[in-house]
């Protein structure tokens, strides 16, 4: 019988994940759900049980379809082991994608992107890693997790984690810097795996871009995992439509020069990541060096 989740995205945060499951819903036998991330194996949605979360944020008719297949993107996931017991539990056939991105450039972008949306105090980047006070989160669980920036960037103990639940067949692998030079051979790969013929992906559209919030305040009213009124008062698809329409109406396009890591600090961060890089190439099989070449010589 097949799972219910056929295909799941669960990270890396940071690493054209929106993209991706945008663009594989594409494909004539992949569908995918509204919202931006699949949060079913979240507390309160959990609870409801899966058909409940799978209506309410599902609306493509082919999900009645079944010889289609769906997919799910939580990136959360691949932090959270009591969850992804959860997506094994109730899939024990699901195939897993990860994406990995260069580990100091997830850092820096999560960065940019938390403080674009209001969920970090901080201004600059060195503060977040050299200082990194969390009583500046005043609680909020989800902003801290979100703005653990090294370590959502250390992949080792995470993938681990994975493997510790999941089949090694089950987790497919794919590197973002070759993906985005590669993006439509990536997608086929990916179809590939539940093993659907090859696909001529519109890879033009661009998703999630990096725009400028104009209210971080009302941004941060619609962070995946904080609590609020507007999450308790409107029921998921209704809620999805009314973020993504705030959303536009909070965004402006960028203007001035783009933010730039100071050396001092990549170089710290280098080396903070370079001790793991010789085992993800070991259990990964991706080819890490030809694409993170600062790390070449550490593991050499």
């Amino acid at each position: 019988m097949k799972d219910k989740i056929s295909l799941m995205i669960i990270g890396a945060q940071k690493a054209g994940t929106t993209s991706l499951n945008n663009y594989l819903s594409q494909h004539p036998k992949i569908y995918t759900h509204t919202t931006l991330e699949f949060s079913l194996f979240n507390r309160d949605h959990y609870a409801k049980g899966f058909d409940y979360y799978f209506n309410n944020t599902v609306t493509d008719k082919r999900k009645n379809d079944p010889h289609c297949y769906f997919l799910g993107k939580s990136v959360g996931l691949m932090y959270k082991p009591e969850l992804l017991q959860k997506l094994k539990d109730e899939n024990p056939n699901v195939k897993i994608i990860l994406v990995l991105r260069n580990p100091v450039e997830r850092a820096f972008s999560a960065f940019l992107f938390c403080e674009k949306e209001g969920i970090e105090p901080y201004k600059n980047f060195e503060d977040a890693i050299f200082i990194n006070d969390i009583s500046r989160f005043k609680g909020e669980k989800p902003f801290e997790q979100a703005c653990d920036y090294i370590g959502r960037s250390s992949y080792l103990q995470h993938i681990k984690q994975v493997l510790d639940i999941f089949p090694r067949k089950n987790v497919h692998f794919f590197l973002f810097e070759k993906m985005i030079k590669e993006m439509n051979d990536t997608l086929n790969d990916m179809a590939g795996i539940l093993h659907l013929p090859r696909y001529a992906f519109d890879t033009s559209i661009q998703y999630n871009q990096g725009k400028l919030t104009r209210s971080k305040n009302v941004a941060k009213l619609f962070t995946p995992g904080k609590k609020s009124f507007i999450k308790d008062w409107l029921p998921v698809k209704q809620r999805t439509r009314l973020k993504q329409f705030l959303k536009n109406l909070n965004t402006k396009e960028k203007s001035g020069t783009k933010a730039i890591m100071k050396p001092e600090t990549r170089q710290y961060l280098e080396g903070i990541f370079k001790n793991e890089i010789a085992e993800l190439i070991k259990i990964t099989q991706l080819p890490l060096l030809e694409y993170w070449k600062e790390f070449t010589m550490e593991v050499e």
